[in-house]
């Protein structure tokens, strides 16, 4: 109506630069950091109604703990329910920390100058929906503590007076829960400024959305390396745990520090939690937050450690539900989450910050909670490898990516490969060294409750298993053989996806053993963790020799690659897998370090990247 007035007034008495003056004066703006610089002001108020990849505003999830605030156990001491453990966080109350203000992101109106006393103002979130997912607060003067600066919430009931509307206000949000279900909430939201002045009301808003969650690759540099802790009783375990940390230590050199889990006897730091972040543009530069996303495994107690132990000041976690059946399935480990770097597929799509990879067990899917929470964050939607050959069927076993600076690519793909082994054997014997034992481990085998995958037939001292006896027995190499077709499929998937050439692809020499249950050399039975085969026709391999693929790539430049000790074939003083494996790998300028896994991992179903976890650098999602 103020409008048509003025048009009416501009028409017929020639003053419309008065009208014009007085419509500005009643015109509400609210500005955030639309244009992703890090900082609000005027340039932000163009394009600012509409959220794209290219242009809105971003914010994080506050799901930290800045003040070490939130307990593990209630008032009686007893421990927390998962699901409580994980939703207290800084965005968790109506409170905005002092020392989380860090992480919200800025929005401010501007100032209202010739707006009468009466005037009213009101800031909300549209849709409906999103005023329990997100904060918003204003900075207001607490006159209690001298003028201080202090942040309030802005619920329903707050209206802004005459004062506030003319000086401006200044605000600032943060997201209280992750997008876990993009069908209920993908992060977007309208925050609105609703100005009434008399009979005359007015509203703008701006578009925000909440930065997903990205997983890690293997091209963003190792900031800390997490493994477990020993612990302090002198069972054979911990001992051969102490010696594997002794020989992660060694191999790394001081040159990025390590973090040891202390609350569980979970040695698999790797499968228990995925490291992931969020991050949104700041006047300095990115501000980022850290989201570890336990496994889906709701009765693996070592996942509590995600909050428990590390979250804090800009450490946040995700608790997803178990959901596909057992509390402890492997299908559902962090082994089984891996991360392709940034590319473009051969159907033209861009994966500007890479794409998850995950492993399927013939038919069956990890946790659909996981798989629905990666899927929302819509930028890294995963695909999938068949891994139900494996007895544990993570995609760390078969697959890796490496940095390689001879690519077009910017990365290699390292493929498990018993071609490569079976040649490397074959020349061996051909050369008189048939011989010899295949495995050349020769500490303390002594077994434990946990030594599920250790066969003492296979140890040099027993020298019972050589190179020309493998090679003679048709069941090793069917068993090769198999393991090749499953990796061939795998590679065919690669390549349908991926624009890889030839040169891009690392073949590991990696040989395996069928330990298909029953397993006649588990004293205990069939490991809870583990499934059985579901028909006669499925077989489940295990590495033979400890598996090289499977090892932590410091990434970044570094060139350097933390790989378990082979134990292979000695020929001269040397190994003559470990030397395979070491040419394979320079070819992409990658420095091995070996670290002695065979008693503390590898006969205990995994290897070094399993014993072992990264958090490495953090990305500019949106720059890209």
């Amino acid at each position: 109506m103020v409008a048509l007035l003025c048009r009416l007034v501009s028409v017929f008495l020639l003053s419309g630069v008065f009208c014009s003056r007085q419509a500005a004066a009643f015109t509400p703006r609210i500005l955030a950091d639309t244009n992703r610089d890090g900082i609000v002001n005027q340039l932000d108020d163009t394009d600012k109604h509409e959220w794209t990849a290219s242009r809105g505003a971003i914010f994080l999830p506050n799901v930290g703990d800045s003040s070490h605030r939130c307990p593990e156990a209630d008032l009686n001491g007893a421990p927390l329910s998962n699901d409580e453990l994980w939703r207290c966080n800084d965005a968790s109350t109506d409170r905005l920390f002092p020392s989380s203000v860090q992480y919200t992101a800025p929005l401010s109106t501007l100032p209202m100058r010739n707006v009468s006393d009466e005037v009213i103002g009101r800031i909300y979130t549209e849709p409906g929906h999103t005023r329990d997912r997100v904060r918003i607060f204003w900075n207001e003067s607490d006159w209690t503590t001298g003028h201080k600066s202090a942040w309030a919430v802005v619920d329903p009931q707050v209206t802004f007076n005459a004062t506030s509307l003319r000086n401006g206000i200044t605000l600032a949000l943060h997201g209280r829960e992750l997008v876990t279900d993009s069908a209920v909430w993908d992060g977007s939201v309208r925050v609105v400024f609703e100005v009434t002045d008399g009979n005359r009301t007015a509203r703008d808003f701006v578009a925000l959305k909440q930065a997903p969650v990205l997983l890690h690759h293997h091209l963003q540099r190792t900031e800390v390396v997490l493994s477990s802790a020993s612990g302090s009783n002198e069972t054979l375990k911990s001992a051969r745990q102490a010696h594997f940390l002794r020989g992660l230590e060694k191999a790394i050199d001081g040159s990025v520090p390590i973090t040891l889990f202390n609350q569980s006897t979970d040695i698999w730091a790797q499968d228990f939690l995925e490291p992931g972040y969020a991050g949104m543009p700041g006047p300095d530069g990115p501000i980022y937050m850290r989201i570890l996303l336990r496994s889906a495994q709701s009765t693996r107690e070592a996942g509590r450690q995600v909050f428990s132990q590390l979250r804090g000041a800009g450490v946040g976690g995700f608790q997803p539900g178990s959901g596909s059946g057992f509390g402890w399935e492997e299908i559902n480990s962090g082994g089984n989450i891996e991360t392709v770097p940034p590319y473009t597929s051969r159907t033209g799509k861009r994966w500007a910050n890479g794409r998850v990879i995950m492993g399927t067990n013939l038919g069956t899917y990890p946790a659909e909670s996981m798989i629905k929470f990666l899927q929302s964050q819509v930028v890294q939607s995963p695909f999938y490898i068949e891994t139900g050959w494996l007895a544990v069927g993570h995609v760390d076993e078969v697959v890796q990516f490496l940095p390689s600076p001879n690519s077009s690519l910017g990365f290699a793909v390292a493929i498990a490969d018993t071609t490569s082994a079976l040649t490397l054997l074959q020349s061996l014997n051909a050369s008189g060294h048939g011989a010899t034992p295949l495995v050349s481990y020769a500490g303390d085998a002594t077994p434990d409750a946990e030594t599920f995958f250790l066969d003492p037939a296979l140890l040099r001292r027993n020298n019972a298993t050589t190179i020309a006896s493998l090679l003679t027995d048709s069941s090793f190499r069917a068993t090769q053989a198999y393991a090749q077709r499953h990796i061939n499929e795998t590679l065919d998937r690669l390549m349908r996806e991926l624009p890889l050439e030839e040169e891009d692809i690392l073949r590991v020499p990696t040989l395996f053993r069928d330990v298909t249950y029953p397993w006649s050399v588990f004293p205990n039975g069939h490991p809870p963790r583990l499934r059985p085969p579901r028909s006669n026709r499925e077989r489940q391999l295990k590495s033979l020799l400890p598996q090289a693929i499977n090892g932590l790539v410091l990434g970044g430049g570094s060139g350097k690659y933390l790989a378990p000790r082979q134990w292979g074939p000695v020929v001269a003083g040397q190994d003559v897998f470990a030397k395979r494996v070491e040419e394979v790998y320079a070819r992409v300028g990658i420095q091995i370090e070996w670290v002695d896994d065979y008693m503390s991992h590898h006969v205990r179903g995994g290897e070094v990247h399993c014993g072992t976890n990264a958090l490495r650098e953090m990305g500019s999602w949106w720059e890209v």
